[in-house]
């Protein structure tokens, strides 16, 4: 009889018992032993004899189970899908998980994994979001220059003249001398708080003008090429500031949007030069 031929005879015997006892007289009736179709199919022997014994809750799960099955029916020569059609008439009704779905591309859901990272995402914004003020502060406001005390002058003590020989036999008294103060240091550059106007004198050769209006209070930073401080200054509501300077000059100036400057008498622009209300530019 050819393999073909024993492979019918069994499943036609098979036919009409449960899947267990199919799969157990096909091997029976093929000579094997349990022990021979468990390394066969790579299962413990005792997995061979849950399944003959239609124990499939002893199994891994119902798809662990099914494919056990179909390995086994391979194995021995039986019909898998009409063996796994007879385990859904038997068991689809109480254990609707041996049902094999087809791949219904059904998106899994990911509310989930957005819940894990919201948290530390929160976490880690409230340092970045302090980090990056702390950032905007220091690199764009303009800290308040600390103005230097002015040197605190002494009068020179007053000689005192010896007094005078009388002249004819009269007592005089001379009035000592009181020498004249020394004239007080050059005013600073610099100065804390200016005038409603301040008008410099003409420009010398060399030198440019400019001139500043201020529409709202606002600090003004002047230094030259060598980065040497020329003005530094708060300046008032409706005040006018003119300086004379060599360029190249390099200003910042604290809330610009409100500060109209001119150049040698032509207006300038320091829309482009402005981040953060405080303008930063170099004229050359």
């Amino acid at each position: 009889m050819t393999e073909l031929d024993v492979s019918s005879d069994l499943q036609q015997r098979a036919v009409g018992g449960s899947v267990g006892a199919q799969l157990r007289q096909a091997r029976e009736a093929r000579g094997m032993s349990i022990d021979g179709v468990g390394q066969a199919i790579k299962l413990a022997p005792r997995q061979v004899a849950a399944i003959e014994a239609d124990a499939f809750d002893q199994l891994l799960s119902p798809t662990y189970a099914r494919g056990f099955i179909r390995n086994y029916a391979s194995l021995i020569g039986l019909d898998a899908q009409a063996l796994l059609a007879s385990l859904d008439q038997q068991h689809i009704c109480a254990t609707p998980q041996l049902v094999e779905q087809a791949n219904v591309g059904v998106a899994m859901p990911i509310q989930s994994v957005r819940r894990k990272w919201l948290l530390p995402l929160l976490a880690l914004s409230v340092p970045a979001l302090a980090a990056l003020a702390l950032y905007v502060w220091f690199e764009f406001w303009p800290a308040s220059p600390v103005m230097p005390e002015p040197p605190v002058s002494q009068a020179p003590a007053v000689p005192v003249m010896p007094p005078e020989e009388p002249v004819g036999g009269e007592a005089t008294q001379s009035v000592p001398a009181v020498p004249a103060m020394p004239e007080p240091a050059g005013t600073p550059v610099a100065s804390i708080e200016t005038p409603a106007s301040v008008q410099a004198p003409a420009a010398l050769p060399g030198q440019r003008q400019l001139t500043f209006t201020f529409g709202a209070d606002s600090w003004v930073e002047m230094r030259d090429g060598k980065d040497a401080i020329i003005l530094s200054e708060l300046n008032r509501t409706g005040s006018t500031r003119t300086v004379n300077a060599v360029f190249p000059v390099s200003l910042v100036i604290g809330n610009a949007r409100s500060v109209t400057m001119n150049v040698d008498g032509a207006p300038y622009d320091l829309a482009p030069s402005i981040k953060v209300d405080v303008a930063r530019l170099r004229l050359e």
